[in-house]
């Protein structure tokens, strides 16, 4: 219905992927206002962009990925985030697969409100891994850094939740 210009086909189209990308956005802006405006800019570059429908093989992937990379753009552009990039630590792998382990455990609404708590590119990276289920590579080419830095931030920010969490359910072990 899109591709003929029926207005009611776009409208169907925007109710039906509209609170999907609107969340993928503000999991990144954490603005109700600028994340609405992501959002209609991003439906109305891809009504405009019809001749390049015909190459979408998954409308909601792509209209998720033109919505994280305008509100990526955006913080860029206002300079709200930057995060030094530290050393690198060298990680024991069982202390990741423990640290995922009671990741799981806890509840989403926790692990939200805490994840809410970061700010910049640890914030965006663990909500473009995590609930944009985008690899740190992918993650990496959309921040412009490289795929260890992302690895490296994501790892940190990982600990700081854990630790946040553990605080909140006071766990000792």
């Amino acid at each position: 219905m899109c591709q003929s210009g029926n207005e009611s086909g776009f409208a169907q189209l925007y109710h039906r992927y509209a609170k999907k990308i609107f969340n993928s956005i503000y999991r990144i802006l954490s603005n109700q206002e600028e994340s609405e405006d992501i959002l209609q800019e991003t439906f109305v570059e891809f009504f405009s962009k019809s001749d390049k429908w015909h190459a979408v093989l998954n409308v909601e992937a792509w209209l998720r990925r033109m919505g994280v990379n305008k509100a990526i753009s955006l913080l860029r552009k206002n300079k709200q985030y930057h995060t030094p990039i530290d050393d690198l630590e060298i990680r024991d792998e069982g202390e990741d697969e423990l640290l995922e382990k009671e990741w799981r455990e806890c509840r989403l609404t926790d692990l939200e409100s805490v994840i809410d708590q970061l700010s910049g590119i640890p914030k965006m990276i663990i909500n473009l891994y995590l609930f944009e289920d985008m690899s740190h590579d992918e993650v990496a080419e959309s921040l412009g850094m490289t795929a260890v830095a992302v690895r490296s931030q994501y790892h940190r920010a990982k600990k700081k939740i854990y630790e946040q969490l553990k605080e909140r359910y006071n766990y000792a072990g």
